[in-house]
């Protein structure tokens, strides 16, 4: 197979071309919103083309996000919509702009995000919509202007009247409410917005057609940006990973990912702590002996990790006599500093102590580590019975989310399923990888109503697979 037909090319697409469905060699998507690019499985040499995007429903998708995937070697193009707004900010790191918009933004010409905006029905209605976009309204008082049916100065002032509506309000029915505003009477105004109706210039259709034609041309290559990987940007890639399989549609590409099953497992499996803790340890013995050395040790990855801790200064170990290991006391409850081997103290702390890089987290190994388990495929369905609950519960109250939730509740809960007490939860929070028992119960938010019905936890316990034993880098 060539490279060119293997070239894959995908368009975020909604209410601008509302009658666009097929596009031979083209795969049409949903307006684009947060992470919906780092979902697709795009290779070096595909084309993505960005019209419509969500930015009140959902979240925008982030220029990061862009970068990071043009930095792959895929070529994203902007048009109309939210595409121009993103090419206007991001073609001086190759994003191309394409179509009027575009250069009005990128001209300065224009300058509000919602310029572009409009209200629509949802996908079944075929977007239809409810409000005209500013862009193209001042498109078709332009052409009313040459056609001798406005003056300039009064179509100057009607934009500048439309452009403090709301966008969901803007429609040419609406001129007559702007009279006081323009000093035009309601009768002309009228009459001007029955013309415009009859008259509309559709800019922003005209500029996807344009991207359309564009994105099936050969382009040359263009230097790759330089993408930093921060906390953020990898945080993003693990919330978008999913499974991709044949037949997979942009709707099946939607609800909880793997990094949600993961949390599930994090939050509620009973040995998760124990499995946490022999990963961060051989975490830690691996960097022992890629920085500091071989080590008589290097078979015990606990002993070689208590010993790292010694390389790098953070305690001392005198033979059998303790160091000073009075810093441990923040890191232990009471009952683990007087119940515990000096062994089993540093490596709670160190367990509980442990953070990466900037920009490196150890949620992508243990997905690695545990996504063939038939826990993780119990965690997955946990995942994705919540969000269906949660997808019901917001269904019938609009005005419900998951963050109106008291965390007193969750708290309890999961303080009884961990066998803690308040004066200790925090430290179990820290041996799932959580800061607080707090920040537990934030994470726990999307998954309480379910599981405050008492699914069975135990099934997550199946976390172990046969082969070799994977292992953090």
């Amino acid at each position: 197979m060539s490279e060119t037909a293997m070239t894959q090319l995908h368009l975020f697409l909604g209410p601008t071309l509302p009658d666009v469905t097929g596009l031979p060699g083209i795969r049409i998507l949903p307006p684009v919103a947060a992470e919906d690019l780092l979902r697709l499985p795009l290779r070096e040499g595909d084309v993505v083309g960005i019209v419509d995007g969500y930015f009140h429903q959902q979240r925008p998708v982030r220029h990061k996000e862009i970068l990071a995937v043009m930095a792959r070697g895929v070529r994203v193009l902007g048009s109309s919509s939210m595409g121009a707004l993103r090419a206007a900010e991001l073609d001086a790191y190759g994003m191309r702009g394409v179509g009027d918009v575009y250069e009005d933004y990128r001209a300065g010409r224009i300058d509000a995000d919602d310029e572009v905006a409009l209200r629509h029905g949802p996908p079944e209605s075929g977007y239809r919509a409810m409000s005209e976009p500013l862009v193209n309204m001042r498109a078709t008082l332009a052409a009313a202007v040459r056609e001798g049916v406005c003056d300039g100065a009064g179509a100057q002032l009607i934009v500048k009247a439309l452009a403090a509506v709301p966008y969901a309000r803007r429609d040419y029915r609406m001129l007559p409410e702007l009279a006081d505003r323009v000093g035009m009477s309601r009768q002309d105004l009228a009459g001007l917005g029955a013309y415009c109706a009859r008259h509309a210039v559709d800019v922003k259709r005209a500029d996807a057609l344009r991207l359309i034609d564009l994105m099936r041309e050969p382009a040359p290559t263009l230097p790759r940006p330089q993408v930093n990987r921060t906390t953020h940007l990898v945080t993003w890639e693990l919330a978008a990973r999913r499974p991709h399989r044949p037949g997979d549609t942009a709707a099946s590409a939607s609800g909880p990912g793997d990094l949600e099953a993961l949390r599930v497992l994090q939050l509620f499996a009973a040995d998760y702590p124990a499995l946490l803790r022999r990963e961060r340890l051989r975490w830690i013995a691996r960097e022992c002996a890629g920085s500091c050395g071989p080590s008589a040790a290097a078979e015990d990855p606990a002993a070689t990790a208590l010993a790292h801790g010694v390389h790098r200064g953070v305690y001392r170990l005198d033979g059998d006599r303790p160091g000073d290991l009075g810093f441990l006391d923040r890191w232990l409850a009471p009952d683990e500093l007087t119940r515990s081997t000096r062994q089993e103290k540093l490596e709670r702390f160190l367990t509980r102590s442990f953070r990466t890089a900037p920009g490196v987290l150890p949620d992508g190994p243990l997905l690695d580590r545990f996504q063939q388990t038939p826990g993780f495929a119990y965690a997955a369905e946990i995942a994705q019975a919540s969000y269906e609950v949660e997808v019901e519960r917001t269904r019938r109250d609009p005005a419900y989310s998951c963050a109106q939730l008291s965390p007193a509740p969750i708290m309890r809960l999961l303080t009884g399923l961990w066998g803690s007490t308040e004066a200790d939860a925090d430290f179990h929070a820290l041996d799932r990888g959580f800061d607080s028992l707090r920040d537990a119960a934030e994470a726990a938010r999307p998954f309480y109503l379910l599981v405050a019905c008492g699914p069975d936890l135990a099934k997550l316990c199946e976390l172990e697979r046969p082969g070799p034993t994977a292992q953090l880098p």
